[in-house]
Parts: structure tokens; sequence; C-alpha cells
């Protein structure tokens, strides 16, 4: 029953206004559409059907897109009929549609990216620079005046550390005549490392959970190379160009 107490009045029809804030978000969510829940149900679905789960994701992605630009023209249509609340609906499947078209893309890249290893897409160009050089004279000579972004730090023979624009940057600028490459660098043993022989796509997984932008290539205590976002960018539009007819 209806409460009676004018004070309770407000605090009713504020409950019912989330009541159905709360019901528009369950039956949103049920909609069959990736990636809301009721798209991953769907998602679910396709793979039992096709055991192929890079197809389900894809056809479980379109029909959120789907979703989403009926979302998009329902909320145009009733904005122009005078309800505001149309924007509301047209955002909603604007978001939708995003967040779908994103994980087209996301699959699609992990489709290229399959069957690849961290040694194809790595780079080899990562310039070893000597443990007492200053940053003054790296950034002067290196990263100005020759364009160079990676450094690994070597004392003799051997690699001690890697060098970033990030540590580089983390130095006052007033103490990089007086800071050698050895004082700022990141210690070897406190690198997150990997095989060249990786799954490439794992490994770019691994980089995103890690907030990393490079691992360094790493074999039997010895560094091979670099991988760096850039470089599988890079190695992502080598693999588009040879697959375009």
């Amino acid at each position: 029953m209806k409460p009676m107490v004018a004070g309770i009045e407000p605090l009713w029809g504020l409950a019912k206004y989330l009541a159905y804030i709360n019901m528009a978000i369950v039956l949103f969510n049920l909609v069959p559409g990736y990636p809301l829940d009721g798209g991953r149900v769907f998602r679910a679905f396709v793979w039992a059907v096709t055991r192929n789960m890079r197809r389900a994701t894809l056809i479980a992605a379109n029909v959120g897109r789907f979703f989403g630009f009926v979302f998009i023209f329902v909320g145009v249509l009733r904005t122009f009929a005078g309800d505001l609340g149309g924007l509301w609906i047209a955002f909603i499947g604007w978001f939708l549609d995003n967040a779908a078209t994103a994980q087209v893309h996301q699959v699609m890249v992990q489709g290229l990216l399959a069957r690849h290893t961290v040694s194809q897409a790595m780079s080899t160009r990562c310039v070893t620079i000597p443990a007492d050089l200053t940053l003054q004279r790296l950034v002067d000579e290196y990263i100005l005046g020759a364009g160079q972004r990676c450094f690994l730090v070597n004392r003799g023979e051997n690699t001690i550390g890697l060098m970033t624009l990030h540590r580089i940057k983390e130095v006052p600028r007033a103490e990089w005549a007086t800071t050698s490459a050895a004082q700022a660098m990141l210690p070897l043993e406190k690198f997150k490392r990997i095989s060249p022989d990786a799954d490439l796509w794992s490994t770019l997984e691994q980089m995103d959970r890690d907030g990393v932008n490079q691992l360094p290539v790493m074999t039997d205590g010895q560094v091979l190379g670099m991988l760096s976002r850039e470089d599988v960018i890079t190695f992502l539009r080598t693999l588009k160009e040879l697959s375009s007819p």
C-alpha cells in the first residue's frame, strides 16, 4: 500500500524512480549484443554451435552494433518528435555501437597476430650506451641528435639495465649533467622480460595488464631486442598490407 505520511511521499517517488532506472539497466543488459551480458550469453550460444570463439565474438559484436544503430534511430526519431529523452536513447545506442566496434577491431587484431611470435615484431635497433654516460649527453647526442628512444645500458660487455624516456624524465633537468645512465636506469633484475618465441598476442595482453610500453626480449640472459607497442603497430600494418589484394 502506498504510504500516506506526507514526509514519506517524496522518498516513495524517488524509490520508484530508482527502481525504474534499475529495471531499465537490467533490460538493456539483456540485449543480445556483445559486450553486454545478453551478448555474452548469445556469444556462448553461437560458440556452442560453431566451436569457433573468434567467429562467435564477431557475430555477437555485429549484433551489438545492429542494436546500437536501432537505439540511435529510435532516439533520433523521439528527439525530433519533441521527446528530449530520445537523446539518452541515442547516446546509449552510440555507446553500444562503439563498444561493439571495439570488440570487432580487437578480434581482427587478434586474428592477424595469431600464430606470430615476438621475434617477428621486435626491434633489434636498441642502442647500447655506456653506464657512465650522463643524461645530458644521452639526450643531446642520442635522443635529439639521432632520434633514438630505447637504450641498453652496458658496463663493459654486460647489459646491466634499460634506459627509457620515462626514466630520464623522472630526473630533474638540472641534474642531467651530473647523473649517469647507471644511476637513472631500470636495473636488469627488475626487467619485465619476454622470450622471442612467446605468442605475440599474449605478450600484447601482458603489456596492457602490466601497463608497460615496451619489453626487453631476452634468452639465456642476453638481450636480443625490444618489443614496443609501436613495433606491434608497425607489424600489424605490414600484415594488413600483405593480406590486402
